[in-house]
């Protein structure tokens, strides 16, 4: 018969479903275009979990950031370097050498904008760990300029607004709850929320490249701050596919959800080619 200890297990709700969409290396403004249209999905219930890189190497800037004059204009730029305006907030990435992931949820799938950011980067260090790497929380008093995103002032440092000296690049400074190793920042992340759905990208970085990160940081390199990759952390870079799986498995215990691989519908990736054009355009990549 059924016991009563086996009727209360099938009261338990089933575990949240987390698609997983593992896409080629992209340019920044196909990369950006996408991320944005998961959002819509999320909406309509479906979590998605993102991993994917950067083809060519490409500067981006955060929704808010100011570009400054220090850019230099497109003739003039390092050859083979793209810039594109992110959607989330924070300051300039450089990515090449890393796997970016992003998360699109529900503003409360997770416990709101702070408890998700917590959270996730609380799965990103349960994957990381599974190398034998010690990953820590970057604390309050680490900030030095916190991220910014489209939301108004507020006193949460995840959603802040930009702070004087805003141009510097994200890797030189940790906001709180950044994933550091050996107190360097290895993982920086930013977050926009929008008609009820959070937008959660950042890099894992496998080489420091942040050098190139800097302003005027597309045409000139100079020592980064703050950065540190996971060839400085291991004898070896794990290949893509089994940091993925590692992720994978931290995201499952750390939010209790069951992982699945999936495809982009054909609406997101109607919306991502119309998307597309406005992360390539001017008149968003150097809005400000």
């Amino acid at each position: 018969g059924v016991t009563a200890g086996s009727r209360s297990a099938d009261r338990r709700p089933a575990p949240q479903r987390l698609r997983v969409l593992v896409d080629p290396a992209a340019s920044g403004a196909r990369n950006m275009a996408v991320d944005e249209t998961l959002m819509p999905s999320a909406r309509d219930g479906i979590l998605t979990l993102r991993f994917y890189r950067w083809e060519p190497g490409c500067l981006s800037l955060g929704r808010n950031q100011p570009s400054g004059e220090s850019i230099p204009p497109l003739p003039s730029r390092r050859p083979g370097v793209d810039v594109v305006r992110r959607p989330t907030g924070g300051r300039a990435v450089f990515h090449h050498r890393e796997l970016t992931y992003s998360v699109a949820i529900s503003d409360r799938a997770w416990g709101g904008p702070r408890e998700t950011y917590a959270r996730v980067n609380a799965a990103l260090s349960r994957g990381i760990a599974r190398f034998g790497i010690a990953v820590t929380a970057a604390a309050d008093a680490t900030v030095t300029h916190p991220a910014a995103t489209h939301a108004p002032a507020t006193t949460d440092p995840v959603m802040a607004p930009l702070a004087p000296g805003a141009d510097r690049a994200c890797f030189a400074d940790s906001a709180p709850g950044e994933l550091l190793a050996g107190g360097r920042k290895l993982v920086g992340s930013a977050q926009w929320r929008h008609e009820g759905v959070i937008l959660q990208h950042g890099s894992i970085l496998l080489h420091d490249d942040q050098s190139l990160a800097g302003q005027p940081g597309v045409a000139e390199s100079r020592p980064a701050t703050g950065a540190i990759g996971l060839a400085d952390l291991l004898t070896e870079v794990p290949d893509e596919q089994a940091l993925i799986v590692a992720l994978e498995s931290g995201f499952e215990e750390e939010l209790g959800v069951m992982t699945e691989r999936g495809e982009r519908t054909a609406d997101e990736r109607r919306m991502a080619r119309l998307l597309e054009g406005k992360y390539c355009s001017d008149e968003w990549t150097w809005r400000r």
